[in-house]
């Protein structure tokens, strides 16, 4: 019975577009225009698809009218309408008349080649060619026919709008949360209470970081991967590209030469500052305090190793540690020679620690001195 009623729907529009289209074309007759022939790319009128698709009553029994209408209103505000881009240089080589299935998908990377390109090697490109029904499309994120610029307020990908546009589908709860594995949770929420969300949210603050500033809108990447602007290679680039006198303050605090000549030796943003949750120092992809007291928090450690005939204690008291002057500092901030790569993270540390990184005028005291001197010579 379905199939039946909606044949017959599909025939009655057909019936009522042909009807509309004779009536067009003879108007084009009267005011002696030729009738345009072909695919509806060939006859480039916006009002000839507005006849049907602007027409709520026509559109109501196919039980997609939401889907179908289209409003010259929608099309003169949004961006494409604003800068004269027709229906038919989205929508090419459709029939006339024609049913869902004759109108194939639109390819926005037509127009918008380098998003596309970066869009189809990203995360969501990935997941969309794998067949995943949650990939977001193009139309998921920026609108179909009302798509309105960045610049607007009212636009979901305007500034404000940018964290509730990604949270729809990175939230705790929605299908995509509860049918992929995603590293970071309650990402949302988490941004909203970070400081970063503190300057969007309760100070109103539009340059300040959203999903996107440190993301991409189009080439998100994992952060296992070189070319992700979140990788470690490349964090740094990233965070820059607000905090633009951070290096300058790193020289100051870290030793410059080390900054220039071992790269290597300086923590990664993320080994201090958490991604979505800039209050805390924790992240999956370095070397968190975690990681290392996992295997350095067991007592059994205690006199564990020989060091130039000394004996040396591997053992870290978590408790006195988080006493210590230095319990605000993440152990990679001092042992800046571990690898986060590696099962075993410390299998590269093998330098004591240089506590100039961050006290350089005490330790130049220290070296001066008469106790420095003595140590340098043994």
């Amino acid at each position: 019975m379905r199939l039946s009623g909606f044949t017959g729907t599909m025939r009655a529009l057909r019936g009522n577009v042909m009807k509309r289209l004779i009536v067009g074309a003879s108007a084009l007759s009267l005011l002696g225009l030729s009738v345009p022939s072909g695919s509806l790319w060939a006859q480039g009128e916006d009002q000839i698809c507005l006849m049907c698709h602007g027409d709520l009553a026509l559109l109501q029994g196919t039980g997609r009218a939401d889907q179908l209408l289209v409003t010259p209103e929608q099309l003169g505000s949004s961006v494409h309408g604003t800068a004269g881009v027709g229906c038919t240089l989205c929508h090419q080589n459709v029939p006339l008349p024609h049913a869902a299935a004759d109108v194939p998908p639109v390819n926005c990377a037509f127009c918008h080649s380098t998003q596309g390109q970066q869009h189809a090697r990203s995360l969501h490109g990935q997941a969309a060619a794998r067949g995943d029904s949650l990939a977001p499309s193009c139309s998921d994120c920026h609108g179909g026919h009302n798509i309105l610029s960045s610049r607007n307020p009212a636009s979901p990908t305007s500034t404000m709008n940018i964290p509730v546009l990604c949270g729809e589908c990175h939230r705790e709860g929605s299908p995509v949360s509860r049918t992929h594995d995603i590293a970071q949770d309650h990402i949302l929420q988490n941004y909203s209470m970070s400081i970063h969300g503190d300057g969007l949210y309760r100070a109103g603050l539009t340059v300040t970081a959203v999903c996107t500033s440190c993301h991409t809108s189009h080439n998100i990447l994992p952060h296992t991967d070189p070319r992700s602007s979140i990788s470690r290679e490349r964090v740094a680039a990233t965070c820059t590209q607000c905090h633009a006198r951070i290096e300058e303050v790193h020289v100051q605090v870290i030793e410059g030469r080390l900054w220039e000549e071992e790269p290597h030796k300086i923590p990664a943003c993320v080994d201090c500052h958490q991604p979505h949750q800039q209050r805390r120092v924790f992240y999956s992809a370095g070397a968190a305090n975690e990681d290392c007291l996992s295997c350095h928090g067991d007592p059994l450690l205690e006199g564990f190793s020989t060091v130039a005939g000394d004996t040396v204690s591997l053992f870290v008291d978590e408790e006195a540690y988080s006493s210590s002057l230095h319990a605000g500092t993440a152990c990679a901030q001092c042992h800046t020679d571990v690898n986060p790569g590696l099962a075993r993270s410390c299998e590269t540390s093998t330098e004591a620690v240089d506590c100039s990184i961050c006290h350089a005028e005490p330790v130049g005291q220290y070296q001066t001195g008469v106790h420095g001197m003595l140590a340098a010579q043994g």
